[in-house]
């Protein structure tokens, strides 16, 4: 961040009326010493252990030499008010030089802090008061997690956004810990939601890691030092265990609220609160014969693509409002027989060119994802994207309306878009799809090293190449976020740019080696400008074989 001159003139103006005034021409001017002082507006700092702040000033005069003159104090406060008398208001430091003790487990530990420095001059009396604030960035938070294999085991790797600098760390649970995680990376996940060893009566951004070891894997605490806050074994109900298969989970997609959800071995398990699994419960009508291939949550629905059956399902996410002990389990509270996977429902103002419960079998599903918030109601959207296996020229969007797979009050349709588009040059089930609330009709989707945009709702599709990579061949796309960021629990002022059109890719380079690109997009989904003091386009090289990414 750029340091900012600071400087306080004070002028005296005086009118001398008189009833008659003779101007002789002479004046005598006395000129006065003024005070400049250099300090940044906001100083960050990352709250990874015990710490003081210290900040000097870099303080001249216009006449005086030495401070012999000068009488220094440093007034704090956490509401940004710097009111005389103020109860708030605490002088911490009668010197030039700030040093502000930080104690990270302090339970009443403030994010921000405000100083005011007043300088007082002795000789004209005068007093110049300096403002400042100091920000804790908790460790990865507004950070891109890399969750990679190197040297026969999986690593955390992380991209932080560290106010004026980036850091990128190889192996930041190596790094936090001292220890490397021994088992094979397998995925990430978090979501928003209770969790009580982080805190009672708080809401917290959930963070785990998953490695085919599960001993290892669980919820972890960012800012801990990963501390493992619950491992998976016992996250998953001990009746549901025999469904669940550790060495095969595929994804957590907790974005948006109402808890998240899981895909192990084609089975779909559900987290209202505290990261513990249940396995969620299948409608009759849908028979014994289901298997999960993707599924993407969007508010407190969850869109799911049936490979078994070759149809769309719809979950809606059980109520996040328990309180999320670790020690305890509750299926009756938590697990009610009225959530089941269900059918797209049948609605009167359903599209009708296909049935989304029976799809034809000539089309091959390739991805689902979060897509577009329809209305200022939060009717969200869900896409689907799917391409021919019989004459191999088309592809066929899906589009889905929330509210209209759990409510007919509002007259929202279910299945609410059918696009049947010509297939793109080289789009084919190696591509990567990524879709978010910020582009409506668009999705983002890779062949080989390259990233296009998709305005599937023109006329007969509109294919635009965004990016192109140095070589290699895409192998995973995600919006950093995919809904809207709730302020009271999360901040990414650091990060500079909106993480609903933040989308990072990763490109296998070979060799066991990937890179990991960051492309901030503008509103029209094609690459945008650069921040104050982050570049639009940012590439991380030689990390191992990426399995997932991750926003926090």
């Amino acid at each position: 961040m750029m340091k900012v001159m600071k400087q306080v003139f004070y002028i005296l103006i005086v009118f001398l009326l008189a009833a008659c005034y003779d101007d002789k021409g002479n004046y005598d001017y006395e000129e006065i010493n003024t005070i400049t002082v250099l300090l940044d507006d906001v100083y960050s700092y990352r709250l990874d252990g015990d710490t003081t702040v210290c900040i000097i000033p870099e303080l001249s005069q216009s006449l005086q030499k030495n401070r012999d003159n000068l009488e220094f104090m440093w007034v704090h406060s956490v509401i940004n008010e710097f009111i005389e008398g103020h109860d708030d208001n605490d002088t911490i430091s009668r010197i030039d030089t700030l040093r502000f003790h930080i104690v990270p487990d302090d339970p009443d530990l403030e994010y921000e802090h405000y100083f005011r420095l007043n300088v007082y001059d002795k000789l004209t009396e005068i007093n110049y008061p300096f403002n400042v604030k100091i920000k804790l960035v908790k460790p990865y938070d507004g950070a891109w997690m890399i969750l990679h294999n190197e040297n026969g085991h999986a690593a955390l790797g992380a991209v932080e956004y560290m106010g004026n600098s980036i850091l990128k760390t190889q192996d930041a649970y190596y790094k936090e810990t001292g220890k490397r995680l021994e088992g094979m990376a397998q995925c990430l996940g978090n979501y928003i939601t209770y969790y009580y060893p982080y805190g009672r009566g708080e809401m917290f951004n959930l963070f785990s890691v998953i490695t085919d070891k599960p001993e290892e894997s669980g919820v972890m605490c960012q800012w801990k030092k990963f501390e493992l806050m619950s491992p998976l074994t016992k996250m998953v109900y001990s009746s549901d265990q025999s469904r669940f298969n550790y060495s095969n989970v595929k994804l957590i997609d907790g974005e948006a609220s109402w808890g998240a959800v899981c895909l192990s071995d084609g089975v779909l398990f559900q987290s209202p609160a505290a990261m513990k699994l249940y396995k969620a419960n299948i409608a009759a009508d849908l028979g014994d014969n289901i298997r999960i291939k993707y599924a993407s949550k969007a508010g407190f629905g969850a869109i799911l693509y049936d490979e078994a059956g070759h149809r769309f399902c719809f979950y809606q996410n059980q109520s996040r409002s328990t309180t999320g002990d670790p020690n305890r389990f509750n299926p009756t509270n938590e697990n009610p027989s009225s959530y089941r996977i269900n059918p797209v429902p049948k609605r009167d103002n359903n599209v009708t060119d296909v049935d989304v419960n029976n799809l034809p079998v000539e089309q091959k599903v390739l991805w689902v994802g979060a897509g577009y918030e329809f209305d200022p109601n939060n009717s969200r959207g869900f896409y689907a994207n799917s391409v021919s296996i019989k004459g191999l020229d088309s592809c066929f969007v899906y589009e889905f309306n929330m509210d209209g797979m759990v409510s007919t009050v509002d007259g929202h349709p279910a299945f609410a878009g059918y696009y049947k588009l010509k297939l793109p040059e080289g789009m084919n089930e190696n591509s990567c799809f990524a879709s978010t609330m910020s582009y409506s009709g668009i999705l983002f989707y890779t062949v080989g090293n390259v990233v296009y945009r998709l305005d599937f709702k023109q006329s007969g599709g509109k294919a635009t190449p965004v990016y192109t990579h140095a070589g290699g061949k895409a192998t995973m796309m995600k919006f950093a976020k995919k809904a809207k960021i709730n302020t009271n629990y999360l901040d990414f002022t650091n990060y500079e740019f909106d993480p609903n059109r933040s989308l990072g890719i990763v490109f296998d380079m070979g060799n066991g080696k990937c890179d990991f690109v960051v492309l901030n997009l503008s509103v029209t989904g094609g690459v945008g400008t650069d921040s104050e003091n982050y570049p639009a386009t940012q590439v991380y090289t030689d990390f191992g074989d990426v399995k997932d990414i991750l926003f926090l």
